[in-house]
């Protein structure tokens, strides 16, 4: 959600009594009036009539004030520094007039990014404002002296960065903001303020949010025009700051004033069920509290859950808190600590896919004033420092919503630039080397199916680390196509599994130590039923040995797990060599090989009478033996159902 608006606290305060000496009551009731307006978000109102005010006060020092408070909020930071000349201009003006102008003329500096005068004013206002400005107001001026300097150095020293607008097809004369990528970077959902055909305008605060997806065409790779994401997700009230998970099947999305919520706005979760989004269903006290949550986002293996809250325990206004998935619920959140969060206020958190790169916005560390964004890096001693992207993508407005594709290459960022198609709109940008994930990942999209029938399974899958077995994807198949998707980090070899009730499991690998590519894979799942054939792809043996690799275990394992489940089924493994050798040497490899995977089931309990293992040396190859590829085809393990109990 965007940040509430609010006047500089104006709204907390309502001056009675008689009006200040020398200034006629017509003048001080319109400075009332103004406030009013003011406190019922009618800007334009109030700005009438703090005008009128002065037209008939020149010398009135609070309504000069008031009145660059409202350029400020609409920032319209010329007029504030015409403000800020006009009362350094006032006779008798007071101590506490001359500390505004210098916050209005500061300010103005900062937005004209003139960083070393916007410094010098900082620093002046920094002597004059205690005593005489609130507490908050004299901590915000030094946090700009800071940033002001910091933020010098920064446009000494710009970035690379080249931003591209992603076009009408995405953008629109109205807001677009908080993209959020699945892992093939085909289909980006954003959240907009385009109005709906059939809602009624609002004058006051003008259309509400709502959830937009757009699809990238993979033969002209052009987006194609964005579409509302639709009931039950959209409704007559806000949707925004939605994140959807790698595969495009989960979607975490905040919801305000709702009636099941918890607090001002609350974090909510809907699955992709087939084609239709279900209803969104409150986190819960896991998560939501009283306080305002919002900006989630997931980690590719849907472990862990990053968000923003103003909740109590926090080191600032807005910190950034995480959850992980455990034991079938949430658990309690964690703050990030002083490494990322500050007295001042982070949001908009995005995790990359290595699961270690952060990206957030703060109006705290040091930046170039407003919000920033940074990235930091999760080490085994914690997270390092916030690197500030740098200038021209930070400037002295507000930056605060960016995504990153899965291989670290590609940046999307919400912007309020010149030539745009509205207020703010998405750019797409190339990542520089310093700001990249530290790991690069890629991508598996596939679609399982009957091996008969051609039909979608819904069927789980798993991707495991052959290396250290561990699960690092766990998916289901969507019910209505079958497909799934997900991102891989580079550097391992992974096993993958497909498994649905009354089928054999499907096993596949994918070795990206070395290579990059994404995967595209039809997953056919055999019927279990006599005659069914289990090819093991991920067994594997010492070259011209018998013994099993211990990286085998994973898909072994898998073979237990379905023997147990079915205990009447008689099977056969098979052993497969190519034809390099003799036709008895390959006949007896075979053989020690089938034995040696009988073996590992009857340790693991599986009935020594239920499985039998006969070598077939190379008289069964599958493929050409002239070549590399087709060899290691044909050297494989099956297993062969022949017959039920």
């Amino acid at each position: 959600m965007r940040r509430a608006f609010w006047v500089l606290g104006i709204g907390l305060l309502f001056a009675q009594g008689t009006p200040p000496k020398g200034i006629s009551k017509r003048a001080y009731d319109l400075y009332l009036s103004a406030i009013r307006s003011i406190q019922a978000r009618q800007i334009a109102q109030a700005m009438s009539s703090v005008e009128e005010a002065l037209r008939l006060e020149p010398s009135y020092e609070d309504a000069w004030i008031l009145k660059g408070k409202l350029h400020l909020a609409q920032q319209e930071y010329g007029a504030a520094a015409e403000v800020a000349r006009r009362i350094e201009g006032l006779r008798g003006r007071s101590a506490a007039g001359r500390a505004w102008a210098l916050y209005f003329r500061g300010k103005a500096y900062m937005a004209q990014m003139v960083y070393d005068s916007a410094a010098a004013v900082w620093k002046e206002f920094v002597r004059v404002a205690v005593g005489h400005m609130p507490r908050s107001l004299q901590d915000e001026g030094a946090l700009l002296l800071s940033q002001s300097l910091s933020a010098a150095q920064l446009i000494k020293n710009p970035v690379p960065f080249r931003p591209k607008n992603m076009g009408p097809e995405v953008n629109s004369p109205y807001e677009e903001y908080l993209p959020s990528l699945t892992a093939d970077g085909r289909r980006l959902y954003f959240t907009s303020r385009r109005p709906k055909p059939d809602a009624p305008p609002n004058p006051l605060q003008g259309p509400d949010e709502d959830l937009y997806w757009a699809e990238r065409d993979e033969a002209t790779s052009r987006w194609r025009p964005a579409q509302p994401l639709g009931p039950p997700i959209n409704s007559p009230k806000n949707e925004g700051a939605a994140f959807f998970s790698a595969d495009g099947q989960w979607a975490f999305i905040t919801l305000c004033d709702r009636i099941d919520g918890r607090g001002s706005c609350d974090l909510y979760f809907s699955e992709l069920m087939g084609t239709d989004w279900q209803p969104p269903q409150n986190l819960g006290p896991e998560i939501n509290t009283s306080a305002w949550e919002s900006h989630p986002s997931l980690t590719h293996d849907r472990r862990r859950l990053y968000f923003a809250s103003g909740r109590p325990g926090g080191l600032g206004g807005s910190d950034i808190w995480y959850s992980d998935w455990r034991d079938g619920r949430w658990q309690k959140p964690v703050n990030l600590g002083p490494s990322i969060n500050t007295p001042g206020n982070e949001y908009s958190p995005m995790i990359a896919a290595d699961g270690r790169t952060l990206y957030f916005a703060s109006d705290y560390h040091p930046g170039m004033g407003g919000q920033d964004i940074f990235v930091a890096y999760l080490t085994d001693t914690g997270w390092t420092q916030p690197k500030n992207l740098g200038y021209p993508l930070n400037t002295s407005a507000d930056e605060q919503t960016l995504c990153v594709d899965a291989r670290g290459e590609i940046g999307y960022i919400a912007l309020e630039r010149e030539g745009g198609y509205g207020k703010e709109d998405i750019y797409a940008f190339p990542l520089w080397p310093e700001i990249r994930p530290q790991q690069v990942a890629t991508y598996v999209r596939g679609r399982v199916v009957d091996a008969q029938t051609r039909q979608a399974v819904p069927a789980e899958v798993l991707i495991v680390s052959v290396t250290t077995r561990d699960t690092i994807r766990s998916l289901t198949a969507n019910q209505a196509s079958g497909e799934f998707l997900t991102s891989l980090p580079l550097g391992q070899r992974y096993a993958l599994f497909a498994k649905a009730k009354g089928y054999l499991f499907y096993s596949g690998h994918f070795d990206l130590s070395r290579a990059d590519t994404a995967y595209e894979l039809l997953v056919p799942l055999e019927r279990l039923q006599k005659g069914s054939r289990l090819t093991l792809r991920n067994v594997f043996f010492d070259f011209d040995k018998a013994d099993l690799r211990p990286e085998s275990e994973v898909e072994l394992e898998e073979v237990v797990r379905l023997l147990k489940a079915n205990p009447s089924w008689i099977v056969e493994v098979q052993g497969h060599t190519d034809g390099s050798g003799s036709e008895a040497y390959n006949q007896a490899l075979s053989q020690r090989r089938a034995e040696a995977v009988r073996q590992f089931l009857v340790q693991r309990g599986i009935s020594a009478q239920r499985i039998r293992a006969q070598g077939y040396g190379a008289s069964r190859p599958v493929a050409d033996n002239r070549t590399e590829a087709g060899r290691a085809l044909n050297r494989r393990t099956e297993l062969l159902f022949i017959g039920a109990d």
